[in-house]
């Protein structure tokens, strides 16, 4: 796998569209993005052929073999007009690859930055009704619950199963993550990151390497690593709160605290200068906040229930 330092956070805020961006892939295909938090995604799914080093990723409309060299990519059903609106699906050794698959500066999520996504959003039985596209269009179903508040925009862009061929067009979207699961029996395994029709989860399961799944690329940022041991010289409390919180530190340093609303909006913004420092959140409605306190070389996350 080649080498990557991710901003990972346990828990991030949203902020849809703001300074969103068009990224060109290597063959040309221009994609939307999102800024979700402290992560940005592209709105749709990759429709490349090729690595970003200019490698070919062949198709083939015949069964395929179960091992860990297997790299190929479908429109699906073979169908070239359904590209531009679901993209491709490409097996997992294309995501797992050293040949980067996605645009530079961008990269497969790993199960992390899944993970980031799914517990900002209210963790895997709600997170799906905020990620994906409200309506019939691209779903067989939905109810009032979907409303796409990440700007994640997810579609039923299907499966191609091995030797079972394509299923689930607009039923399910399954999103490869480039975290390996390893053998299983004599099958190569990895992680898929899944949205249904028929409910609001976003669910984590394995499929075989040879199967088609959709890829959704993440933009590198490689400044502000968060870090658990600067995490343990930070305390907030109490939590959940009402009128304020008190945050302190073991030392002081150049701190820039923040709070984020649900929307990725900013509500509240500080400078620190104290050990110990007493926030007013009165003015705060009832509800879940994201804190973050920056310094100049990593950043630390809290969640914040407001009661």
């Amino acid at each position: 796998m080649r080498n990557k330092i991710y901003f990972i956070v346990i828990f991030s805020f949203v902020s849809l569209t703001s300074n969103a961006r068009t990224i060109i892939d290597i063959d040309g295909n221009s994609y939307n993005s999102v800024v979700i938090g402290a992560q940005t995604w592209m709105q749709e799914n990759l429709k490349t052929t090729r690595f970003n080093n200019g490698i070919e990723i062949p198709t083939t409309s015949l069964p395929i073999n179960n091992d860990t060299t297997i790299l190929y990519q479908w429109p699906y059903d073979q169908d070239t007009n359904n590209i531009n609106i679901y993209g491709r699906l490409y097996t997992w050794n294309v995501a797992y690859s050293n040949d980067n698959v996605c645009p530079n500066s961008w990269h497969v999520p790993d199960n992390s930055d899944w993970e980031t996504l799914r517990d900002f959003l209210g963790g895997e039985s709600i997170a799906g009704g905020k990620m994906k596209e409200i309506g019939t269009t691209h779903w067989l179903e939905t109810n009032s619950t979907v409303d796409n508040s990440s700007g994640f925009t997810g579609l039923g862009s299907g499966t191609r199963g091995n030797p079972s061929g394509f299923y689930d067009l607009d039923q399910s979207a399954c999103f490869w993550s480039s975290t390996p699961v390893g053998m299983i029996g004599n099958f190569p395994r990895g992680n898929v990151f899944r949205l249904a029709a028929a409910n609001n989860m976003l669910t984590n399961s394995v499929a075989v390497a040879n199967n088609g799944k959709a890829i959704r690329c993440i933009k590198d940022v490689t400044t502000r690593v968060e870090n658990s041991y600067f995490k343990n010289k930070i305390q907030l409390y109490p939590n959940p709160a009402t009128d304020r919180v008190i945050i302190s530190f073991e030392e002081i340093r150049n701190y820039h605290l923040s709070i984020y609303n649900l929307l990725g909006n900013t509500v509240y913004q500080k400078k620190i200068v104290n050990k110990v420092n007493h926030i007013d959140i009165a003015f705060l409605p009832k509800g879940t906040y994201l804190i973050q306190v920056v310094a100049e070389d990593y950043v630390v996350p809290f969640r914040l229930i407001k009661q």
